[in-house]
């Protein structure tokens, strides 16, 4: 299928044309050349933002915290540091960036389910910085949800401005995700399926998967061209010790699912205590949380930043004895603590290398407590606990099992703990899921009321698309009208919900009746007898396009328990006809009609293969001589069968005592010297298949 050339906005004409008369590119080569800009994008993107991180770490901690203010004031130079850049980071998210929903992948995640992938883009190099900042100060914070944000923002970048459909819309941000996680981690095979598993919320094709693939491999050549080096953790050389050894494994999974539980419920905690309890401006507010992550990491230095350093010495083999039992569990639950801090205090990061942090070092406690009670022919080292413990609390707080073993695989290049590593994930998993229903992303999108089903659960649907179901015109008033205006035209349309038009006639927000209700009940003053639907109606509204599948709507209004939605043309805001519930119920017997007649086809042609006969349709007409008789009591020609009977959106098996209506189907298999005979029955002329 060749793309749609009213869909590319070239604003000349005359190299449009040249393109699509001489190219024709396909849709699937489109979508290969976009990816292809995607992943080296965001390639460049991520690399830039990692110098970024590097560059802050260098100089805040390194020579502001770690030369300068510790000649005057010891180890209170990183308070200082984090607080200062937690003003800095508070004031560029206030001033750039705004009120947000939702941060990180979790913003991702929503708008991909529910606004087709479109971003704000224009917004990422801000939130890059900030991150980076927040990074190179030492907040407890890690780089992948950041490094996702710019690819996703690319991908949905190149998608908005060149007015895509929403599907390809998401497979583009999907890719820049895929991508992101593999620069992040260096780990391409983990990021397809991160952007599968969590950002398409499970759904998974062919066309899809290649797309992402391609961005997020030359996303990591890129990577590896200008950043020499092995695995982010090192290469490591660690085998399971004997088949005695999975139970522990699997004691481990357990022992980390309630930690995965905390995890989540203590970064929903300090968000709603930041948000609600925490009364201050967002600068001081994210000074403070520097203030509380620098005093903790005056005694856990360790916790500071994305650990990886620290996760590479417990993960080595050659001073295991710098790492006790003690300070590993400390060195996790502060993390765990400090992390959830920093992103309910303003600190822009993500959660990914906070919960791998605390697995490694679970996981690497549990394994030393191994070594020391159990024979050591029965056990492997403590570093291979460490390893599994990892890909487990990822997939745990994360809730994405083949994204964490995955994960893992690749940032330790070592391939032989697959066994413990996959039991002890799918434990963890399993527990944790008995506890809370989703991850600490998707959790955050089901305390709002966001309900994301994996897969495209409508098939009924599939065939039906918005503009075959929508109401059009839709029913609208424009932006200017009072609201005398407005109750009347409720009155009339016969509505709850009009459209609200601008002067172009674009889409520009919607007005209910219970608008109008609230705005009469608070009582209106003299200034306000003026107000027109403008000022009353509401502005973030969520829209379709007529060539969407009907059941991509459903999802959206379920998601975000609406009634109604608008629908516009493609790329623009011309409104074209408004969706309601009421137009998919009635889309819905469509559906089924659809469904039914594709059976009764098949049926029909099966029955005239079988049977070498004709099969014929008949329609009972007013004052056809059968209607009104009973099956048994029609003398039908012979050699004649009732196959079946249409009845509006029924499908009816009929027997003797079958009453035959006006407006019935009948269809008939019938010998073809009868077919005169027949028409007689009918008072028509024989439709022959």
């Amino acid at each position: 299928m060749a793309f749609n050339p009213k869909h590319f906005p070239w604003q000349k004409p005359g190299f449009q044309q040249f393109i699509w008369r001489n190219l024709h590119p396909s849709e699937n080569t489109m979508l290969l050349g976009l990816s292809v800009a995607v992943g080296l994008t965001t390639g460049i993107g991520v690399w830039l933002f990692r110098s970024g991180i590097t560059f802050f770490e260098t100089n805040l901690q390194g020579k502001m915290a770690g030369e300068f203010l510790s000649q005057f004031i010891g180890p209170f130079g990183i308070v200082v540091v984090l607080a200062v850049a937690g003003l800095v980071v508070g004031w560029l998210v206030n001033r750039f960036i705004g009120q947000e929903r939702y941060h990180g992948v979790t913003s991702i995640i929503e708008s991909v389910a529910l606004s087709g992938g479109r971003l704000p883009y224009i917004k990422m190099p801000f939130k890059a910085l900030a991150s980076a900042l927040s990074l190179g100060a030492g907040a407890s914070v890690g780089p992948e949800a950041p490094s996702v944000v710019i690819g996703a923002n690319l991908g949905s970048f190149f998608g908005q401005r060149l007015r895509l459909s929403e599907e390809r819309v998401r497979l583009l941000v999907a890719a820049g995700s895929a991508s992101a996680i593999a620069d992040a981690f260096r780990a391409p095979i983990a990021g397809v399926f991160f952007a599968l598993e969590v950002v398409l919320n499970g759904e998974f094709n062919t066309s899809s998967f290649g797309v992402i693939v391609l961005a997020a491999v030359l996303s990591t050549v890129f990577t590896q061209a200008v950043e020499l080096g092995g695995p982010e953790l090192g290469t490591l050389n660690y085998t399971l010790g004997g088949p005695l050894e999975i139970p522990l494994y699997a004691l481990l999974g357990i022992i980390l699912a309630p930690v995965a539980v905390l995890f989540i419920r203590v970064v929903h905690w300090q968000h709603d205590l930041w948000e609600h309890h925490v009364h201050l401006s967002r600068p001081l507010k994210t000074a403070l949380a520097g203030v509380v992550v620098g005093l903790v990491g005056m005694f856990l230095p360790q916790i500071l930043g994305t650990g990886r350093e620290v996760m590479r010495e417990v993960l080595s083999t050659t001073n295991p004895a710098e790492f006790t039992v003690t300070l590993l569990v400390a060195l996790a639950f502060g993390k765990l603590l400090m992390s959830a801090v920093s992103i309910a205090g303003g600190f822009v990061g993500g959660i990914f290398a906070p919960a791998l942090f605390v697995g490694t070092m679970l996981g690497g406690g549990f394994g030393l407590l191994v070594v020391d009670l159990v024979p050591d022919h029965l056990t492997s080292s403590p570093q291979a606990y460490a390893i599994v413990g990892m890909a487990a609390m990822m997939a745990g707080v994360v809730r994405a099992p083949i994204t964490g073993i995955l994960l893992v695989f690749e940032l330790t290049n070592d391939y032989r703990l697959i066994l413990p590593i996959m039991l002890t994930t799918v434990v963890c998993v399993y527990l944790t899921e008995r506890f809370i229903p989703a991850g600490v992303d998707t959790l955050a999108l089901l305390r709002n009321g966001i309900r994301l089903q994996q897969g495209r659960d409508v098939d009924v649907m599939q065939g039906i698309t918005v503009e075959e179901a929508m109401v059009k015109p839709a029913p609208c008033i424009p932006s200017g009208a009072s609201l005398v205006n407005l109750r009347d035209s409720l009155r009339e349309n016969r509505t709850r919900a009009l459209c609200v038009t601008d002067a172009n006639k674009d889409l520009c927000g919607i007005v209910t009746l219970t608008d109008l209700q609230k705005t009469y009940e608070a009582g209106l003053s003299e200034k306000q007898k003026d107000m027109t639907v403008g000022d009353i109606c509401s502005r973030d509204i969520v829209t379709a396009y007529p060539d969407d599948a009907l059941w991509v709507a459903i999802r959206t209004m379920g998601a975000r328990d609406i009634g109604r939605l608008p629908v516009v043309e493609s790329g623009t805001r011309k409104l074209v006809g408004m969706l309601s519930r009421a137009d998919i119920v009635h889309a819905y017997n469509t559906a089924i009609a659809r469904k039914l007649e594709h059976h009764h086809r098949i049926e029909q042609i099966r029955l005239n293969t079988l049977t070498g006969a004709h099969v014929v349709e008949m329609h009972v007409g007013n004052g056809a001589p059968i209607s009104g008789h009973y099956i048994k009591d029609i003398h039908w020609p012979a050699e004649s069968v009732v196959a079946s009977i249409r009845r509006g959106n029924k499908l009816l098996v009929p027997h003797g005592s079958t009453e035959i209506s006006t407006g019935d189907t009948l269809t008939m298999v019938i010998a073809k010297e009868s077919e005169d005979e027949l028409a007689a029955l009918f008072g028509y002329e024989v439709g022959r298949e």
